[in-house]
């Protein structure tokens, strides 16, 4: 079937190609040349789809690119950019969040708009406020989701509202507003949507994209057919112009996906640089990998999701007390129909919110993967009380943990000084560990990732934080126990009341570790 309407997708470090689907509508990959097979972006191209990412955060796109974006809205082409996207093409964007003054980083100019600070990863409705090919003929509310730092958008003069988000929780609280998450230009060729899943979850929006290009039905699906092909060959490769492809013959989906729960025993201890170079590290081995957050800050998944080309999808977040998307059973049974191998990410700490009494259960990673039955891995960072401190914080989580009944197995030393990784040293951590009854899966060194670019909520350079990622842990953790380690989830049936008691009673009172791990 006949194809004469070309939609571009922007394929680039920096850039969440697959981090949704886009309504199956792209049909060729435009790279940071700006070309489509060796063809100016601008002569080939109806439309063009700018995805989310860090683009203007990282400044990683190319004169190319930019350049044929900017001559496609100059000729009345259809653009639209997506939450990165859409700042690429506003004025410019404050990224000072965690700064004392502003730090500005300069888009296109294609929509009168700057961005502000705004933390925002909600399920949302969107009421369309405004005309563009996007919602032409489209009425009242619209589903999707936000996931973003910079999200609090002030229209000038030259730029119309177009969506109006519904939001629950922004920056950690729930604060229910309306936002501004789309606008569009005054000729209504240029539009930018903080709405990820916008064209994935509302066919009326691919309809009117259709309708705007006279895209005919059976033309349509002839677009479709193509996107198919598209979409395998950028799943088929670990990030971003790495050339890293994961094999054709993947593994064959087993009974049921083998899981692991990765979590901390405090913030900052390293978890999703471990968490994206298992995901990128298994999915190079051919495993079908998912990757699952615990809590609605799927921001901390996100690298994962760069590097092994998936999408979020509503099981992505499970919930915890307020937060996240999805019940924790029913999301789980969802995944593992995907996925050979499910990675879940704890949130904080593994213990944080486990007192809290008033909260919605489960309220703490503890008791997710105490329901989960789930074989946990503890990352434990050694950069503040060397690895001394990070051995005996290791033990006691992991015999307080054990004791509640989680399946504390696994533990991976991070940020260890290089003259501590081998030797006398390493036999001592191993054999204590071991006496734990916990396996030590790796020491790794501390990685070369300083500065705001290696912080995933604020800023980060997907390529380089990925690749350090994918490198320390094939180097470092030893795939093969991880592996080994893994297994399907149990559905257990936890009293969370009684857990919190217990929990509670094992850590201010010492002597019940021995008494619990006994009962268990």
């Amino acid at each position: 079937m006949r194809v004469e309407h070309r939609i571009g997708l922007a394929y680039l470090p920096g850039a969440l190609p697959c981090f949704e689907g886009f309504g199956e509508l792209p049909t060729d990959v435009v790279g940071g040349d700006g070309k489509v097979n060796g063809k100016p972006a601008s002569d080939v191209l109806d439309m063009i789809i700018v995805p989310g990412g860090s683009l203007v955060e990282s400044q990683s796109t190319l004169d190319g690119i930019l350049d044929e974006i900017s001559k496609m809205a100059e000729n009345g082409k259809f653009v639209l950019g997506v939450c990165a996207g859409f700042q690429l093409l506003a004025k410019e964007t404050d990224i000072g969040r965690l700064s004392a003054v502003p730090i500005i980083r300069k888009g296109l100019g294609l929509l009168d708009a700057k961005f502000r600070p705004l933390i925002c990863t909600d399920r949302v409705k969107a009421t369309v406020a405004g005309k563009s090919f996007l919602t032409e003929g489209v009425e009242g509310d619209l589903a999707g989701f936000h996931c973003h730092t910079y999200g609090r958008v002030e229209l000038g003069e030259g730029a119309k509202r177009l969506l109006v988000s519904h939001v629950n929780r922004v920056n950690y609280r729930k604060d229910p507003q309306d936002i501004i998450s789309g606008a569009t230009n005054e000729a209504g060729n240029v539009a930018g949507v903080l709405v990820h899943g916008l064209l994935d979850q509302n066919p009326c929006v691919v309809k009117s994209i259709a309708n705007s290009l006279g895209i005919s039905d059976d033309e349509l699906q002839g677009i479709r057919m193509e996107n198919r092909e598209l979409t395998r060959r950028m799943r088929s490769e670990i990030g971003i112009s790495t050339n890293i492809h994961a094999p054709e013959n993947a593994q064959t989906q087993p009974r049921r996906a083998m899981v692991l729960l990765v979590t901390a025993i405090a913030s900052g201890s390293g978890k999703t640089v471990v968490v994206t170079g298992l995901a990128g590290a298994l999915r190079r081995m051919g495993f079908r990998v998912g990757v699952m957050k615990i809590g609605g800050d799927i921001r901390d998944a996100v690298p994962a999701l760069y590097l092994i080309k998936e999408p979020v999808r509503e099981y992505t977040s499970l919930r915890i007390g307020e937060s996240g998307w999805s019940p924790l059973i029913p999301a789980m049974r969802e995944a593992e129909k995907a996925y050979d191998f499910l990675i879940v990410e704890g949130a904080m700490s593994v213990l944080t919110g486990v007192f809290n009494k008033a909260a919605q259960r489960p309220s703490s990673t503890a008791e997710v993967a105490a329901a989960l039955g789930a074989p946990t891995i503890l990352v434990v960072g050694c950069d503040k009380e060397g690895i001394e401190g990070a051995l005996l914080n290791t033990l006691t989580y992991a015999r307080v943990l054990k004791a509640a009944g989680v399946r504390a197995e696994g533990a991976i030393l991070n940020k260890v000084s290089p003259s501590f990784m081998g030797g006398a040293i390493r036999e001592v951590v191993e054999r204590s560990l071991n006496d734990a009854g916990v396996r030590l899966l790796g020491m790794v060194p501390r990685a070369d990732l300083e500065g705001r670019g290696a912080i995933p909520e604020i800023e980060i350079r997907y390529e380089e934080f990925c690749a350090k990622s994918l490198e320390i842990v094939e180097r470092s953790i030893d795939l093969r126990s991880v592996i080994g380690l893994a297994a399907p989830f149990e559905e257990r049936a936890v009293d969370f009341t009684a857990f919190s008691d217990k929990m509670r009673a094992l850590i201010t009172e010492p002597d019940m570790i021995s008494r619990g791990a006994e009962a268990c």
